[in-house]
């Protein structure tokens, strides 16, 4: 395997056997991840007694786990597996909390700060709630939450905490051409979308899409202030429910530069044009052992 393997700052790639190893770099809803499993017959690995938020790296001269943190270790017959995640075991925590008048801007500022993290902005409009709780929820999912209803997703990779609108980075220029053929092994879904959404609480509903053939209704636990409002949630939630409409999956061999979760590019395939055009990789799975990629994306 090309990869280095970097365990709490020093590199033990020539240390170990890999057997499988895996980096699944995320855009949205997840942190990104790290699975290893390791030829372990010299049992190294319970002589170095991995312990949960130890640092590890895996990368190559294309694709770079960044520092992760150790969330499992698993002795298999001989052999031993090792998980990792970009979020540190304290977002895990579930905590309940009140908040009257605070933006967007200042909780993501809170959870970066308690999990050491730094936060990175893109594209965002800073709106504030009247009121919000968090209940039993640890903080990354109390967040997801918010974003979903304010049209935002978030990326955590190598100790940063990046928090972007939607919209601004689906409207980038395309970074690059990507010519999609056979040998790529794609495959393409189209699903029927949700035609419209509802949202409701208490205080207010209100439906974005005329069509109610293929509603989506959602109860949110956020008070809603405003018409207005009512209607920036209904429509931010009508595209989160139908961003993944279109999409697919390809593979490249050897990993390539440029191949992202986030990234923006431009797709053309072959006899499957309908799928052409402005594509996001919202997942990439770099295969550090066998050298090649997957690549989920979806259409724009």
């Amino acid at each position: 395997m090309s990869a280095k393997i970097e365990y709490k700052g020093t590199d033990i790639t020539s240390s170990v056997e890999v057997d499988k190893c895996w980096v699944d770099q995320y855009a949205e809803e997840h942190g990104d991840t790290i699975k290893i499993v390791f030829n372990d017959i010299n049992k190294l690995w319970d002589k170095w007694s991995p312990q949960i938020d130890d640092e590890i790296r895996v990368y190559c001269d294309h694709a770079d786990s960044g520092v992760q943190y150790v969330r499992g270790f698993y002795p298999r017959a001989g052999k031993y597996e090792l998980t990792a995640c970009s979020i540190p075991a304290s977002a895990e925590v579930k905590h309940n909390g009140g908040w009257q008048q605070v933006t967007k801007l200042q909780l993501a500022r809170d959870i970066a700060t308690r999990h050491g993290l730094n936060l990175k902005t893109y594209g965002l409009t800073d709106h504030k709630f009247s009121y919000l709780r968090q209940d039993s929820e640890s903080d990354l999912t109390f967040f997801q939450m918010l974003c979903n209803l304010e049209g935002d997703s978030f990326i955590i990779y190598n100790g940063d905490f990046i928090l972007y609108n939607n919209e601004y980075i689906e409207s980038a220029s395309s970074s690059q051409t990507i010519e999609i053929k056979a040998e790529n092994k794609p495959d393409y879904f189209a699903e029927e979308p949700v035609t419209a959404v509802t949202v409701r609480n208490s205080s207010m509903e209100y439906t974005y899409g005329s069509d109610m053939s293929r509603q989506k209704l959602v109860s949110i636990p956020v008070y809603i202030d405003s018409k207005g409002t009512a209607e920036r949630y209904a429509t931010n939630l009508y595209h989160y429910y139908t961003k993944k409409q279109r999409g697919g999956v390809f593979y490249a061999s050897p990993i390539a530069e440029g191949y992202a979760a986030g990234s923006v590019v431009e797709l053309k395939t072959e006899g499957a044009e309908s799928f052409n055009g402005k594509v996001l990789m919202y997942h990439v799975r770099h295969d550090m052992k066998k050298n090649k990629t997957k690549i989920f994306f979806r259409n724009i």
